[in-house]
């Protein structure tokens, strides 16, 4: 299988501390792929290490970091957005354009790409609100259609449902999905049903560490994600998908 990001001997040890240790991992192309692990585990650091935040060792289809990202092929969301910004909605999503030209030259996006997106994550109402006035939600809505107006090929999301109810948890899972062929996904994610349901391939990380990685109903079996999170976990197979279960402690 073809492959989009390979790791291999990344170390981040800030401080001396280290937090992230692989030895070698490969991310496959074209699949929807989650992290998952507890608080700690170095799932946020190693989607940073995609970046290139964390010195060589990574390669996305062969080649260096740096070179796709002038290019514009990686669109990032973070757990914090900054929305300290005098921009409205429509000119805030509109920076996902930006790499074309540089940082805050006026760039638009197509007008009828613009206006689906907005309209897909229930935000068409609020193009003219200033993104500062916004809830959390609508701002986390909005970070990610900033991303998807980037036309990257790669997506990195760190965490994207936080703050969203789960209606649009599961619209914006659904919308990543349905555009299967036109990005490729790797994203942080704690609600392990949702990773399950919706991503072709998992990695499990414990302690900066991949514990392991594949398939979803093969990596992420009860007794090893028991031990990983330290806490007794249920595995439900239901009409082909999986649901898990957090149980009451021994």
């Amino acid at each position: 299988m073809k492959s989009l990001f390979t790791l291999r001997h990344v170390r981040v040890q800030p401080r001396g501390r280290c937090i992230l240790s692989i030895d070698e991992l490969d991310l496959p192309d074209n699949q929807h792929i989650s992290i998952i692990g507890p608080n700690g585990a170095g799932k946020s650091t190693l989607l940073r290490a995609l970046l290139g935040l964390h010195g060589e060792g990574v390669q996305l289809r062969g080649k260096a970091i740096v070179s796709q990202l002038k290019q514009g092929q990686i669109a990032w969301v973070g757990q914090h957005g900054q929305y300290n910004l005098p921009l409205t909605v429509t000119e805030y999503v509109q920076l996902g354009c930006a790499h074309h030209a540089g940082w805050f030259r006026p760039v638009k996006a197509p007008l009828p790409q613009l206006n689906h997106l907005l309209e897909v994550f229930d935000l068409i109402h609020l193009a003219d609100q200033r993104i500062g006035s916004l809830s959390g939600g609508e701002q986390q809505r909005a970070n990610v259609v900033r991303a998807l107006l980037q036309n990257a090929s790669v997506l990195l999301l760190d965490e994207p449902c936080n703050h969203l109810d789960i209606r649009h948890q599961h619209r914006l899972m659904d919308y990543l999905r349905q555009n299967h062929n036109r990005f490729s996904v790797v994203m942080v994610l704690h609600d392990l049903s949702m990773a399950a349901n919706y991503a072709d391939f998992v990695v499990l990380i414990n302690e900066g560490q991949v514990v392991a990685s594949g398939k979803p109903q093969d990596v992420m079996q009860t007794q090893l994600l028991s031990d990983v999170y330290q806490w007794p976990i249920r595995r439900i197979d239901e009409d082909g998908r999986l649901f898990f279960r957090m149980d009451q402690a021994a």
